[in-house]
């Protein structure tokens, strides 16, 4: 299984932005509002292309983009994942 079909049992899709930087991304609510998980490589600059890559999961707000929370880094994309199942 690839890393885009590991993502997508988690809801998350591939997104590209508008300055070219693509991330895994999932529509989610935070405290009331909506918004959107995206999930990069550490350095924020493209998605993590395998499970030992560190990730990076930032928070936004869906209507202003408005970062939410500061960033969690996590040591690996497994790591993230399992941390979002418990």
């Amino acid at each position: 299984m690839n890393i885009e079909e590991v993502m997508g049992k988690y809801g998350f899709r591939l997104s590209a932005g508008c300055s070219g930087k693509a991330a895994y991304t999932k529509n989610v609510k935070h405290n009331g509002k909506r918004a959107f998980i995206s999930v990069t490589n550490v350095n924020g600059e493209g998605f993590p292309t395998a499970m030992t890559d560190p990730v990076r999961e930032m928070i936004y707000d869906l209507k202003s983009g408005d970062e939410l929370i500061p960033g969690r880094d996590f040591d690996s994309l497994e790591a993230y994942l399992r941390s979002i199942q418990e």
